[in-house]
């Protein structure tokens, strides 16, 4: 019966791996997500956290103000980074001119900043706070397509980056001058009719269940989901944590219960609550998995696992995919609960995720609240108790077919690479060796 049910198992992970991986595969690789996914890169949050400390050292305000005002120029300063770096990565993808995309998308991006425009570049790249992000995902888009639609429809490629340049400036110069005698920007809009609407709808438990639902899905296909959705995601409950912070300066109750530092309750040890999962396997059977936690377990405190993803591995994994899902959702409402019932303060400001460890950030973001460190503690010991019986299921399997865990890290390679392998699980033979 145990191998008949592993069976089915391998089986309906097979069929997944075929026709899904090729789907979300295909959906990834799309130039536009792509670039998206490349623009926002690891090296972006360090420019954000860069600006905020420089900034926070040198005005002369009460720290609270100066940290939400360093955040606000962070905010900015990330959004010049984003357009140009999606400029450069899709003129890369299409290949137009990369050079002038860039310079014309940063044209752009200053021409929807909110009105009046600062002289000062520091206090201009305040005033956009968290609409900065979706301001330049929608100039590096737009830019994209009016340049590679021109590309296509001019032969002459000077003269397709002069009429795409020249478009570029009708949409956005169009548009800022239409909206300046009502004192609104291009900037302004978003905030106010999509940022805003957005946040409110991220801010609900349905919403958050379903897109780490989807994140997890995605992980579980050797999709990054995370980075996958940050285009999406990122602006959002960046603007959230925004509003979150400029409530507190002002005395008031901060209004959102999701934002990018609530993940911290979600996501002990990365995308899937892997940290219980590194203990566990400290005292494997297998010396593989021993190893490995010995390798990533530091990592895995800063809350980096992708090496444990793909070294367990958890892609394509149908006997943990289950917790690897199943779990942070589970965190997520009892967070969700914990937060709305004032058990723990609301997060009010942005910590990377990937460079500190959990107990320290969610202090840190809830301004100070020992009751989320607490909150934090309880998540792990329940995401410890979920892994544990799927773990020892899959442990006790590989044990058995050794064979079948060098496929599984074989598939996993072959995912995390791009190469989607035409392999069929065959059922293991009846007991006795009979064919």
């Amino acid at each position: 019966m145990k191998t008949l049910t592993g069976n089915r198992l391998e089986a309906a992970a097979a069929s997944i791996e075929r026709r899904l991986m090729p789907v979300l595969q295909n959906m990834a690789d799309e130039p536009h997500i792509a670039a998206v996914r490349e623009a926002i890169r690891p090296a972006f949050v360090v420019l954000f956290g860069a600006t905020v400390i420089a900034f926070f050292l040198v005005r002369p305000q009460p720290w609270v103000a100066r940290f939400l005002d360093a955040y606000h120029v962070g905010f900015g300063v990330m959004g010049v980074a984003l357009v140009a770096l999606l400029a450069d990565q899709l003129a890369r993808s299409f290949g137009y001119d990369r050079v002038v995309a860039v310079a014309v998308s940063l044209a752009a991006f200053v021409v929807s900043m909110p009105l009046p425009i600062p002289r000062n570049p520091v206090l201009a790249l305040g005033s956009l706070a968290s609409s900065s992000l979706f301001l330049a995902l929608i100039v590096g888009l737009v830019g994209a397509e009016l340049f590679r639609h021109a590309g296509r429809l001019i032969g002459n490629r000077i003269a397709a980056t002069l009429a795409a340049s020249i478009g570029m400036a009708v949409v956005f110069g169009g548009l800022a001058a239409a909206l300046a005698p009502s004192h609104h920007s291009i900037a302004d809009v978003l905030l106010l009719y999509f940022i805003k609407p957005l946040i409110g709808v991220g801010n609900t438990l349905p919403v958050l269940l379903a897109i780490i639902f989807l994140q997890m899905l995605l992980w579980s296909t050797g999709v990054h989901g995370p980075a996958f959705l940050a285009a999406v995601t990122t602006p959002i409950f960046l603007g959230a944590i925004d509003q979150n912070g400029q409530a507190l300066v002002h005395g008031q109750t901060p209004p959102n219960i999701v934002t990018l530092s609530f993940f911290a309750f979600v996501y002990p040890g990365g995308s899937g609550a892997t940290l219980p999962l590194s203990f566990l396997m400290l005292r494997s059977k297998i010396p593989r998995l021993r190893k490995l936690a010995l390798a990533t377990l530091l990592p895995t405190i800063v809350n980096v696992n992708e090496p444990l993803i793909f070294g367990v591995p958890l892609v394509m994994n149908p006997t943990l995919a289950v917790p690897f899902i199943g779990v942070p959702l589970l965190l997520a409402v009892i967070a969700y609960a914990a937060t709305a019932l004032g058990l723990v303060n609301r997060t009010v400001v942005y910590l990377p995720g990937a460079s500190i460890p959990s107990p320290i950030n969610v202090w840190l973001t809830t301004h100070g609240d020992w009751r989320a460190v607490v909150l934090l503690a309880v998540n792990i010991a329940i995401a410890f108790a979920c892994y544990a019986p799927f773990y020892r299921s899959f442990e006790d399997a590989m044990r058995a077919a050794p064979a079948a865990e060098e496929q599984l890290v074989k598939t996993a390679e072959q995912v995390r690479e791009h190469r989607v392998p035409d392999i069929a699980f065959e059922p293991d033979p009846p007991p006795g060796g009979a064919p």
